[in-house]
């Protein structure tokens, strides 16, 4: 499994380890990316295999996040294997069973690892709040989830770092039906602010043709 310096990403310094003390550790990360859904504003296609420039969502996401461990939760797509990340495919029960039976599902397939983040397949620049989130979590052992919080000042279940043990704990009973906020009911939180890119989803025509946009302005 890939460990991540949450230091080493958010420009901050370790303290120097005092003589006999052991460094603080570093967690161990996997990705899981529920990528069953459809839209109907989009006329019921797969968000997750819309084409954001060269790609599918789900693939760009996959390639920026190259050296973890990630899971994808949904139908197969042709043009993931191109990024030359290692993927594992599975599928929610039932298929469609929404966003926490495919976090179920993706978790029976990311063992040993300390924290999970978690990406809605409909965010095609999601994977670069990853360290973030990560950073977020490690700062604060009594924090259980780190999770963004976009310009509307809503909270992402469905961008965040969940702390293993926990997202297990919860979810130890049948998924399918569970919304992501009964989840995540009490789980002590801390709150990430998102930029605009990172927080773009793609839920109708308008926020596909945004994502091209910011694809070709890069």
């Amino acid at each position: 499994m890939v460990a991540m310096d949450p230091a080493a990403d958010s420009g901050e310094a370790l303290p120097p380890a005092a003589p006999g003390d052991d460094p603080r550790p570093t967690p161990t990360v996997g990705v899981v990316i529920p990528a069953g859904g459809t839209a109907r504003r989009l006329g019921g296609v797969s968000k997750p295999a819309l084409q954001v420039g060269d790609r599918s969502i789900v693939a760009r996401l996959v390639g920026d996040l190259r050296g973890f461990p990630v899971v994808v939760v949904g139908p197969r797509l042709d043009d993931v294997a191109a990024t030359g990340v290692d993927v594992t495919w599975c599928r929610e029960e039932p298929p469609g069973g929404g966003p926490a039976a495919a976090l179920a599902a993706g978790l029976r397939h990311l063992t040993g690892v300390d924290v999970v983040v978690v990406i809605a397949g409909d965010q095609p620049f999601a994977a670069r709040a990853v360290p973030r989130l990560v950073a977020a979590l490690a700062a604060d052992p009594a924090v259980e989830v780190a999770w963004g919080v976009d310009a509307e000042d809503c909270d992402q279940p469905l961008l965040a770092a969940y702390r293993a043990p926990v997202l297990r704990a919860r979810l130890t009973t049948p998924a399918d039906g569970l919304s992501m906020r009964q989840v995540t009911s009490g789980l002590r939180a801390a709150r990430v602010r998102l930029s605009v890119v990172e927080a773009t989803d793609v839920d109708d025509h308008g926020d596909l043709a945004d994502a091209r946009d910011r694809v070709r302005e890069t």
